[in-house]
Formats: C-alpha cells, sequence, structure tokens
C-alpha cells in the first residue's frame, strides 16, 4: 500500500489577482498555491521556494512571460522546474517562441477548469524534482572524465536519476536532462510496461499516472524487464542511445513537435527532445531503440 504524498506546491504569476484567484480556486483543493504578480517576484518565489510546477502569464507589464522563462531556465536552482504558459496568445508562432525558451505547455485564456488540471498532472507526471537526486559533485566530476558507459535499470526514479547525473556533465545540463527524460519515460512506460497513449492520457486525466508506474513495476511478469542506456563520448560528439525490450511503437507522428499539440497533455514529448535538446535523433527498427547526439564542438 502507497503512502499519501505531500501536496505539490505550484507558483501561479499573473499580473491581475483576478487571475491568479481563479486559477487558485480550481487547483488549491489539491496542491500547494503560491503566487506572484510580476516576472521579478516570480523568478525570486520560484529561486525561494522551488515550487513543482510553475504557470506563467505571457503578457505582463516590464518582463513578459517569455523573458521570466528564459531566466528560470538559465538558472541552475530552477531550470527543471516545468513551466506552463497561461495566455491569450495562441498562434503558432507564439507557441513556437514559449517552446523555444522552454515551455512544457500552453493554456489559453480564458482557462477551463478540466483542462488546466489535466495539464498540470501531466507537467507534474512528466517533472521529476530537482531535489529527488542528490548526486555528489564529486560523482558528477568523476563523470567528466568518462568516454563510455553503459546503465541497466528496471525502475523509473533508478534512469531518470541517472539521465539526471549524465545531463550534469553536457554543456547544457538543463535542455538535454528534459530530452534524456522524455526519451526515458517512454522506453519505461510503452516499452517496459505497455502503457499506450490512450491508458497514459487517462491515467494522467485521473491523476494516477505515477502510482500505476509503481504498480506496474512491482508486478511479477516485470521484475526483468530492463532499459539500457549507454553513454559514448568522442571527438566533437556525445551520444545517448536507449533500448528497451518492447515491442516497439510507430514514432513518426510525435517526432515534430506540432503547436496545435502543445495544448495537449501528452504526446509531444519526443519532438521536443528533437527540437530542444539534441542536434540528431533517430528511431532505429520497430521503435525500441533510440539514438541521441549533441554535437559538442560548437560549444569550443
Amino acid at each position: 500500500m502507497f503512502k499519501e504524498r505531500p501536496k505539490k506546491k505550484i507558483l501561479i504569476v499573473d499580473d491581475a489577482p483576478e487571475n491568479i484567484m481563479i486559477i487558485s480556486g480550481i487547483l488549491q483543493d489539491d496542491y500547494e498555491i503560491i503566487a506572484a504578480i510580476n516576472g521579478s517576484d516570480a523568478i525570486e518565489t520560484a529561486s525561494s521556494e522551488k515550487p513543482d510546477l510553475i504557470l506563467l502569464d505571457v503578457v505582463m507589464p516590464e518582463m513578459d512571460g517569455y523573458t521570466v522563462c528564459g531566466w528560470l531556465k538559465a538558472s541552475k536552482d530552477t531550470r527543471k522546474i516545468p513551466v506552463i504558459f497561461v495566455t491569450s496568445n495562441n498562434n503558432q508562432e507564439d507557441v513556437a517562441r514559449g517552446m523555444e525558451v522552454g515551455a512544457f505547455y500552453y493554456i489559453v485564456k480564458p482557462v477551463n477548469a478540466k483542462t488546466i488540471r489535466a495539464v498540470v498532472k501531466a507537467a507534474l507526471s512528466s517533472n521529476v524534482n530537482q531535489f529527488v537526486f542528490r548526486s555528489s559533485s564529486q560523482t558528477i566530476d568523476l563523470l567528466k572524465f568518462a568516454e563510455e558507459m553503459i546503465f541497466r535499470v528496471r525502475i523509473m526514479e533508478d534512469a531518470l536519476h541517472i539521465a539526471y547525473m549524465l545531463s550534469e556533465i553536457c554543456p547544457e545540463p538543463s535542455t538535454t536532462y528534459t530530452g534524456l527524460r522524455e526519451l526515458i519515460v517512454n522506453a519505461i512506460e510503452h516499452g517496459s510496461l505497455k502503457i499506450s497513449y490512450r491508458e497514459k492520457y487517462n491515467l494522467v486525466m485521473q491523476n494516477r499516472w505515477e502510482l500505476e508506474i509503481e504498480r506496474r513495476q512491482a508486478l511479477p511478469e516485470n521484475q526483468n524487464k530492463y532499459i539500457t542506456i549507454s553513454f559514448l563520448r568522442k571527438k566533437g560528439e556525445i551520444r545517448f542511445t536507449i533500448k528497451d525490450e518492447g515491442a516497439g511503437f510507430n514514432w513518426r507522428p510525435y517526432f515534430i513537435p506540432d503547436p496545435v499539440r502543445a495544448f495537449n497533455p501528452i504526446g509531444h514529448g519526443i519532438g521536443r527532445a528533437k527540437t530542444l535538446s539534441f542536434d540528431r535523433l533517430e528511431y532505429r527498427g520497430i521503435g525500441n531503440e533510440v539514438s541521441a547526439v549533441i554535437y559538442t564542438d560548437k560549444y569550443n
């Protein structure tokens, strides 16, 4: 039997107090809510309070949401906190810009209670709090000298711990971690645990995704199902290869980020990884193996 978890903390940022009250009213029964009324206040609050998620208005005086998100993603303290834009700007150019600065999702004003709950659940399910993994600086410093490593893991938390450590030795840790997380989650939930797209959607909507991951990982038939995470550093590039033991899937519909899909709670992590995290992303065979490459020469 699983223990009840403490409420996750959400930071709502909006220059209009009435908007904060509306969103808070929708979410306050399930989450701890804190608020900020401008960009500088949001950055300061995010750094001190370490929320699990940030709901960020785009149009604000002095510092807009895109700028705030850029600051958050540039800081080591806040870069792994998922950001959801809440905006009336829903054209493709605005959505593309938001994805470029690292937004997880978009919610269009006026907010719909069912939509905002679903999107918040999806973002929190995708995120691994940066304080779960207390990897020592000595361990990460040692990994910087590694040229090739292979990890064989079964549990989601272990796999994401590895992703966190490996991302810290890459030129852009935050974006690398985002991409690795998406690929690893996909490999475990779809490959090892056979959770379909429709099942995940329903689980996220019901706030049961994490518990279902734990339940399925504990089943006898899944005790010997592993994924392999390989790291290879050679001249000019860093290459990750992630392979699962599942039946594969058709990755093609998810390969390119679709601004329309930015409003859906799931289904665009692979495209985000390809566009934001890696210089080359390639699925192989039946789709149970993916290679992700970072070209390191451009950072010299």
